[in-house]
């Protein structure tokens, strides 16, 4: 599991919740951008981009309450390889995602940090 590699980009415990908050998604699928925080109030955003293939799967009914994108808790989160090699997979409560992305970044407060993969 590659969730560690995020909290230690963040310089946070390794047991903080992780939430993603809201999809951007450009060009068609090609760049996924999720916007996320890290315990109660580190903002932070995952950039996917250069996105070739990805398989979506919604595991619950949701229910918002005029949100389009309610919370939802970063579960399980594997790396797997850049350039297409191998695919990255995202597991929250409310649904799972698999991509083949050319790169990955994670944002926070205009810094980037990439993940070499």
């Amino acid at each position: 599991m590659d969730r560690q590699k995020i909290t230690d980009a963040l310089g946070i415990p390794p047991g903080t919740s992780l939430y993603l908050t809201k999809l951007d998604f450009l060009v068609w699928g090609n760049n996924l951008y999720f916007a996320a925080i890290a315990g109660e109030d580190m903002a932070f955003s995952l950039q996917f981009r250069d996105c070739r293939e990805w398989r979506w799967q919604t595991y619950t009914h949701i229910e918002s309450a005029g949100e389009p994108f309610p919370r939802t808790e970063l579960v399980n989160f594997r790396l797997g390889r850049s350039q297409h090699r191998s695919p990255a997979h995202l597991l929250t409560e409310h649904f799972g995602l698999s991509l083949f992305y050319g790169d990955v970044l994670l944002v926070r407060d205009g810094e980037e940090f990439r993940f070499n993969q």
